[in-house]
C-alpha cells in the first residue's frame, strides 16, 4: 500500500482507537475518551479536564499528545 493510500485509509477510520465509543476527534480524546483517562490524568491534572483546564498547560498538553503517540 503506498503512503497515500494509507493517508487516505486513516482519514476515513474515524472510529477512536483507545476507546472504539466514539469518533476519534481532538475534542473527545482531549476532554472525553476513557481509553486515555489515566494518560490525561497524569499529564493534565485531571481525567476529565475542562477545555480551558487542559489548555491552560501547554507542556502538559503536548506531552499528553506524545505519550499517546498521535503526533505523527
Amino acid at each position: 500500500m503506498s503512503s497515500r493510500q494509507s493517508m487516505t485509509k486513516k482519514r476515513y477510520n474515524r472510529q477512536c482507537r483507545a476507546c472504539m465509543e466514539a469518533d476519534e476527534t481532538p475534542n473527545h480524546v482531549l476532554l472525553q475518551c476513557r481509553g486515555v483517562a489515566e494518560q490525561r490524568a497524569a499529564y493534565l491534572g485531571s481525567p476529565l479536564p475542562s477545555l480551558p483546564e487542559a489548555h491552560g498547560d501547554l507542556g502538559g498538553l503536548l506531552s499528553f499528545w506524545s505519550e499517546l503517540g498521535w503526533l505523527e
